[in-house]
């Protein structure tokens, strides 16, 4: 017996995590892109991340079929373009400015970071799939300390704090 879908959204929703946009292009040179929490390093040496992609995500087919894709890290300020990039069948690029970076993959500017990965793997998963990448490029903005990450918990936005030192 597994844990009810209902339960395990509720348990997983205290579970904080840092908010990204993933980006590629598909074989037509058109973006696309996702917000997505489910991103993580895998390993230093070599350098691996991975992302787990809904089977039912508009941009599927593009991901499965780039050689590409890049992590956009955001900042507490980007809420508005997370939202974006989390609503199904919209133009999600249309008015939003982005820079092409070293592999081709939308670079999405004011970001506190951001990689650049090759596909390594892709992994079934459930209802997703496990995207392992080779990061490649790398890059953090001049404003990282003074900037606060986006980060997602019990179903909203907020930033992180430093707690004082030994509690």
């Amino acid at each position: 017996m597994t844990i009810a879908a209902s339960d395990f959204k509720s348990v997983q929703a205290h579970l904080a995590g840092a908010v990204t946009i993933i980006t590629t292009r598909d074989a037509e040179g058109q973006p696309w892109g996702l917000t997505a929490t489910s991103f993580c390093s895998l390993s230093l040496d070599p350098p691996l991340v991975l992302f787990c992609l809904a089977l039912s995500a508009d941009c599927y087919n593009a991901f499965i079929n780039s050689r590409h894709f890049a992590v956009n890290i955001l900042a507490a300020r980007q809420c508005e373009l997370s939202d974006r990039f989390a609503t199904k069948n919209i133009a999600k690029f249309e008015g939003v400015p982005y820079t092409e970076g070293k592999t081709g993959s939308p670079l999405l500017p004011g970001c506190l970071a951001q990689m650049e990965c090759s596909v390594q793997t892709i992994h079934p998963g459930g209802d997703h799939v496990i995207i392992v990448g080779l990061a490649e490029y790398g890059h953090h903005g001049t404003h990282e300390h003074t900037a606060s990450p986006l980060l997602y918990y019990a179903r909203a936005y907020g930033t992180y704090a430093c707690l004082p030192e030994k509690l």
